[in-house]
């Protein structure tokens, strides 16, 4: 897989991931607020898509 494609899903999987996190917040009634949602997708997105792209350069490399 390409860095777009790899980018692509750490986005997608930001996504979701935020949403079923706060989601799980709100309904036990802990206060979210809009920074919070933004800080956690983003740093979420970029740890995801580093450990992508360091585990498929790691598959290439053993071959």
């Amino acid at each position: 897989m390409n860095l777009a494609e790899l980018f692509i899903r750490a986005v997608k999987s930001g996504c979701i991931c935020s949403i079923f996190y706060h989601g799980f917040m709100l309904i036990t009634g802990t206060a979210v607020n809009l920074k919070q949602v933004v800080v956690f997708t983003v740093v979420f997105i970029l740890l995801y898509f580093l450990w992508l792209v360091l585990v498929s350069s790691g598959k290439t490399r053993r071959k």
